[in-house]
């Protein structure tokens, strides 16, 4: 996929309230092929559309694909729910008359890793008349029980540690809504069954690993056709560290098989 990562093309800023934010488009398609929504990582307080490239562009090129990378408002300065109101006005840019010409606004999915992957969740919770055609959740946080089987197995990491993860909800939900609010913690989400195809790519040795496990088993329960893979040998973040991580390149073929309709069945992981 190496020429879409040194080639990204910058689109038009997108705005929401006046609030300018940064997307990126990566062309992999054609006007009439899938856009990909991508929503960046980072725990809703550090992360960048440049520090995720690598899927990004991968995912464009393998699938193929256009993809959109947006930005978002960060925490702490802004609070839940700043970056959740950037992604969904992200959705409305790209699915109105003002979208990045070349690209469809008719075949959307949205999608992202961690952070990004709550984020899209919630998206798609708050916005449920867009009708998207897949979503793609990488790795993502989208429950709030920090004493799963995973997140006390891995509580000291590799790279993603229990305490950073509770730090990072301190940052992004400070009214500590988490328990009840399903745009914060989707999981909690009595609506899921209106959320579309779904991909849940999930690192083996990740502290939201069980996060994975039980949200493709609720979209099961709810009739939502789920493809669950979960990457062995790995850590959380495994994804953007490209060839350094061969297993980053494998699951980027697994995801971009997905968006092209080979959607594969539940797995129990």
């Amino acid at each position: 996929f190496g020429q879409a990562r040194q080639s990204p093309e910058r689109v038009a800023r997108f705005q929401r309230s006046g609030n300018n934010r940064r997307a990126v488009l990566y062309r992999g398609g054609d006007q009439y092929s899938l856009t990909l929504i991508y929503i960046h990582g980072g725990g809703w307080i550090r992360g960048s559309v440049d520090a995720q490239r690598y899927c990004a562009s991968g995912l464009a090129v393998e699938t193929p694909c256009n993809v959109i990378s947006i930005s978002y408002r960060l925490a702490p300065e802004h609070p839940f729910p700043a970056a959740l109101e950037d992604c969904r006005a992200a959705l409305r840019w790209i699915r109105s008359s003002t979208a990045p010409e070349g690209t469809s606004r008719d075949r959307v999915s949205i999608g992202g890793p961690s952070a990004g992957a709550n984020l899209a969740a919630a998206t798609m919770l708050a916005e449920p008349s867009h009708g998207l055609e897949s979503a793609l959740l990488i790795f993502g946080v989208v429950g709030c029980d920090f004493d799963t089987s995973s997140c006390r197995r891995y509580a000291d990491g590799p790279l993603l540690s229990r305490k950073e993860l509770i730090h990072f909800f301190d940052q992004y939900d400070p009214g500590n809504l988490r328990s009840s609010e399903p745009l914060i913690s989707p999981l909690v989400s009595d609506s899921l069954s209106h959320l579309p195809p779904t991909c849940i790519v999930a690192a083996e040795h990740d502290v939201l690993l069980d996060d994975s496990l039980n949200l493709a088993k609720a979209l099961e329960r709810e009739g939502v056709p789920v493809t669950l893979h979960v990457e062995p040998g790995v850590a959380h973040g495994y994804i953007n560290h490209g060839r350094l991580v061969p297993a980053a390149d494998a699951s980027i073929k697994v995801a971009a098989r997905f968006l092209a309709g080979d959607s594969g069945t539940f797995e129990s992981g």
